[in-house]
């Protein structure tokens, strides 16, 4: 077993670090928490409630375990409970992310103001850009060399999305 434990790109970071800022969501679902990295990040910020899946949680575990307002599961990502969440963040293996793709209409379900999804690498993202492109709903960004996909419900998130995005490049 390959013991490295890899944690979040910078891309994903940046984004959701300005996305929890803008939107202030009370609960987050992280899905492929992997280090726990993000939901930390979420817990830095003040979110009231969340919520770490993944198949592999020790790390998750370790990093997060003084963390009251997290709850750690371990699972499939993509195998959603029944519960919404303000915010989505879906960091998943670049092998998982067409999955996610597939699965989004079930996703649109379960949150109430954005999701932010990791696409992988931007040199390597272009057929899953393109596809997401067509969702007038959906903003996608390239941050460190990552390409990050940002989808949100109502108009007045788009805007503050935007905004807060402001000196990344669009896609």
């Amino acid at each position: 077993m390959n013991r490295y434990i890899y944690g979040p790109t910078p891309g994903i970071t940046e984004v959701l670090e300005r996305v929890l800022d803008t939107l202030k969501p009370k609960s987050m679902l992280d899905l492929f928490c992997g280090s726990g990295a993000l939901s930390k990040l979420a817990y830095i910020k003040n979110v009231e409630k969340i919520k770490a899946v993944d198949i592999y949680v020790e790390a998750a575990k370790k990093n997060l375990k003084k963390l009251k307002k997290v709850e750690i599961e371990e699972g499939d990502a993509l195998k959603l409970d029944s519960r919404r969440y303000d915010l989505i963040v879906a960091d998943p293996p670049e092998e998982e992310i067409k999955q996610v793709i597939r699965e989004l209409r079930e996703f649109k379900k379960k949150y109430v103001k954005a999701m932010v999804i990791w696409l992988g690498p931007y040199h390597k993202a272009s057929k899953i850009i393109k596809t997401l492109s067509r969702d007038r709903k959906c903003i996608i960004v390239e941050a460190w060399g990552d390409a990050v996909g940002i989808l949100w419900k109502k108009r007045g998130h788009k805007e503050a999305i935007e905004k807060a995005l402001r000196n990344m490049q669009f896609i």
